[in-house]
């Protein structure tokens, strides 16, 4: 059992970063629905978009 927390403990590597591509989907997929939920905000407020 300890020569297998061993091999564990080697595999793991330092901080990976994401891909640029994987990051600028995700800030824009927030900013999609960020604009999605003002737009249902303002639509029940009366605004009628």
């Amino acid at each position: 059992m300890d020569n297998f927390e061993e091999t564990q403990e080697q595999r793991q590597e330092g901080y990976v970063p994401r891909p640029k591509w994987q990051v600028w989907a995700a800030r824009i997929g927030l900013v999609i629905f960020i604009g999605i939920v003002i737009a249902q905000i303002l639509q029940i407020a009366g605004a009628g978009l």
